[in-house]
C-alpha cells in the first residue's frame, strides 16, 4: 500500500478497493473503502485510524463510517478476526 495521498489500493483479490484520502505519518490515516459486493447506490465507507502514544505503548483508535447496515455485522466481525486480533498478536512481541 502506498503512503501517498490519492494513491489507490486493492486487497483480498479485488474484493476491497480504496484510496488514501489523508496521511499524517505516525498520527493519522484516512481512506475510502469500497467492497465489491456493495450496491452502486451505496456510498464508499470511510476509514479513520488515529495513532497515539499512551503510557507503556501506543493506541490505535478507529472509526469506520458509511458502512451499509446490511454489512455492518460482518464487517465488525472481519475487523476483529482479520485486523485487530492479528495486530494484537504482532505487537505483543
Amino acid at each position: 500500500m502506498s503512503r501517498a495521498v490519492g494513491a489507490r489500493f486493492m486487497a483480498y483479490a479485488g474484493h476491497l478497493r480504496g484510496r488514501n484520502l489523508a496521511i499524517v505519518p505516525k498520527r493519522l490515516i484516512v481512506q475510502s473503502w469500497r467492497a465489491a459486493n456493495l450496491k452502486k447506490r451505496d456510498l464508499d465507507s470511510i476509514l479513520v485510524l488515529v495513532f497515539s502514544k499512551v503510557r507503556g505503548g501506543g493506541r490505535i483508535s478507529m472509526v469506520h463510517a458509511n458502512v451499509p447496515d446490511a454489512h455492518a455485522a460482518s464487517i465488525r466481525r472481519g475487523w476483529e478476526e482479520y485486523y485487530w486480533n492479528r495486530w494484537r498478536a504482532y505487537l505483543r512481541v
